[in-house]
C-alpha cells in the first residue's frame, strides 16, 4: 500500500467525471501535463478500469478510483492497477475490502462524527471531507482543527483554482479538483490547452506553500 506522499507526490489531484471514457483520457494526459500528481478517475467514466489502467502505464503518476461504491469495485480498481480507492460517504464494505487488498482507502465524510468513524471505526487511511464548498470551505477546515488537529484529510466537492493555496496551507494530504480543472466544455471538445493552463495555475500554488 502506498504513504500518503506516494500516493499525492504534490497534493493535487485531478478528479475526472466524464460520459466519454477516451476523452477522460486525454483530459487526464493534459492534467499531468500541467503538473498534477495525482489522477483520480471515477466509476462514472465509461470503462473507467480500462483508463485507469491505460493512466496507470502511460502517466508516471498514481492514479486512484473514485465514486466507489461496493466492493466488488475495489478488486476491479486493483487488478486495473489503481493506487487508491475513494469513496463519497461512509461505505463500511469499501474500507473492509481496501484492508484485504492492501490500497489506500480515502474516505468520503463530512461532520466531526462521520470524520471520526471513518477513520477510527471504518479504518480508512484519509478522510475526503466532501463537499467542502458547501459548508464553509477552508473556513469549516480551520473549525474541525480545533478538536481534531492532524488529521489525514482530502477536501474536494466545488474546490476553486484560487483556494487552492489556502488548502494547503491548512495541511491537507490533497486538494481534489474537478470542474475547475476539468471544465465540461473543454473535456468534451478536446481542448487540453485549456485543461493544461488550469493545471499550471493550480500547481503555481505551492510556490507559496511552506
Amino acid at each position: 500500500m502506498l504513504t500518503h506522499e506516494q500516493a499525492f507526490p504534490n497534493r493535487i489531484a485531478g478528479v475526472i467525471r466524464c460520459s466519454d471514457g477516451g476523452k477522460a483520457f486525454h483530459a487526464c494526459m493534459a492534467a499531468v501535463e500541467g503538473g498534477v500528481g495525482t489522477l483520480e478517475v471515477t466509476t462514472v467514466v465509461p470503462d473507467w478500469a480500462e483508463i485507469v489502467r491505460g493512466l496507470s502505464a502511460s502517466s508516471g503518476r498514481p492514479v486512484g478510483v473514485g465514486t466507489v461504491l461496493r466492493a466488488e469495485q475495489v478488486a476491479m480498481a486493483v487488478n486495473a492497477g489503481a493506487a487508491f480507492v475513494v469513496t463519497p460517504m461512509l461505505i463500511p464494505e469499501v474500507a473492509k475490502a481496501a484492508k484485504e487488498h492492501d490500497v489506500l482507502c480515502v474516505m468520503g465524510a463530512l461532520t466531526p462524527t462521520e470524520i471520526h468513524h471513518a477513520l477510527t471505526v471504518y479504518g480508512a487511511d484519509i478522510v475526503k471531507i466532501f463537499p467542502i464548498a458547501a459548508v464553509g470551505g477552508p473556513a469549516y477546515l480551520r473549525s474541525l482543527s480545533g478538536p481534531l488537529p492532524g488529521l489525514p484529510i482530502w477536501v474536494s466537492g466545488g474546490i476553486e483554482l484560487d483556494q487552492v493555496g489556502e488548502y494547503l496551507k491548512l495541511g491537507v494530504k490533497a486538494v481534489g479538483l474537478t470542474t475547475a480543472l476539468f471544465p465540461t466544455d473543454a473535456v468534451e471538445s478536446g481542448d487540453t490547452a485549456t485543461i493544461v493552463a488550469k493545471a499550471r495555475q493550480a500547481v503555481s500554488a505551492l510556490s507559496g506553500v511552506a
